[in-house]
């Protein structure tokens, strides 16, 4: 009877952890990962959907946002060592003009790229963080495309809308914890973009806000300064994505990529599996990872 007991129990405790794990990974989310050799040809999005394709640049962060109705956004430009490389996944992408670039902070691995892409393409906008503005180096036939973003900002990019949550005041000891912090949200799909801050502002904006997000952009390449199991459980991603920067520094913590797991969360790093591009209608999402030469 107590053997009995005991495989019931068992059994048991074996539902309800499949459960929690299909409730985690796929909880009205559809993820579906497909490798192939070479970018595909522009997506054909079609009524509601949104495509953010996270790229793959062998230093430097850059995403790429493109809507159902033709217009592009791009989110940081990469290191100036991978602008070559940007500039070819743009135009993979078939970008011919850019709607707006929002800069998340002025380190190169933001920025390094973002005068080629003036260069290349015409671009509409130009975002910035107001509380470092004076940061970055913007050429002046540009001044008056810039817009000055602060702390609980909301712009709207058709049907997406982008939440700032940080910085809320300038930190001259800590430069990338000035970094802008915000989330873009597709009615129930939620990416939340976190720069390269570090520990004590993930802290903050735990405090101010609700972050739960399916897709987490995870803060400074996979640095342990940040990226606490608290804040990953107050975000609980499904996914997680981590840029590449120079691998010959630092590459992505071990110790955050087993906080990563621990809270139940996809990792991609885009050195290992190339291009991750998230298309979503709003109510759920696929992934696509596309690997390439």
């Amino acid at each position: 009877m107590m053997k009995a007991t005991k495989i019931v129990f068992s059994l048991i405790l074996i539902f309800f952890l499949i459960s929690f794990l299909f409730y985690k990974s796929y909880s009205s989310i559809f993820v579906r990962s497909i490798f192939a050799n070479q970018p595909e040809e522009q997506k054909h999005l079609q009524g509601n959907e949104v495509l953010v394709s996270f790229l793959p640049l062998e230093q430097g962060e850059a995403t790429l946002v493109q809507l159902a109705n033709g217009k592009t956004y791009l989110i940081d430009t990469g290191n100036k060592n991978s602008s070559e490389q940007l500039l070819k996944l743009l135009h993979d992408h078939k970008v011919v003009q850019i709607k707006a670039i929002l800069l998340t902070n002025a380190c190169d691995d933001h920025v390094g790229g973002f005068l080629d892409v003036l260069q290349e393409f015409h671009v509409e906008q130009i975002y910035l963080p107001e509380l470092i503005a004076s940061s970055f180096s913007i050429p002046t036939s540009y001044q008056t495309k810039i817009k000055y973003l602060k702390k609980d900002d909301i712009e709207q990019w058709s049907q997406v809308k982008v939440t700032v949550l940080a910085p809320e005041e300038p930190l001259s000891l800590s430069p990338q914890d000035n970094s802008l912090v915000f989330q873009l949200t597709h009615q129930d799909i939620y990416f939340l973009f976190t720069s390269d801050i570090g520990d004590e502002i993930e802290k903050r904006v735990m405090k101010q806000y609700p972050l739960k997000s399916e897709i987490l952009k995870v803060s400074d390449f996979g640095n342990n300064t940040a990226s606490s199991l608290e804040f990953l459980e107050k975000v609980d991603p499904q996914v997680g994505i981590i840029f590449s920067s120079d691998q010959d520094l630092y590459q992505a913590s071990q110790d955050v990529i087993d906080r990563l797991n621990e809270t139940w969360t996809e990792v991609y790093e885009l050195s290992k599996v190339g291009e991750v591009q998230i298309t979503s209608n709003g109510k759920d999402y696929q992934i696509e990872v596309i690997k390439g030469d």
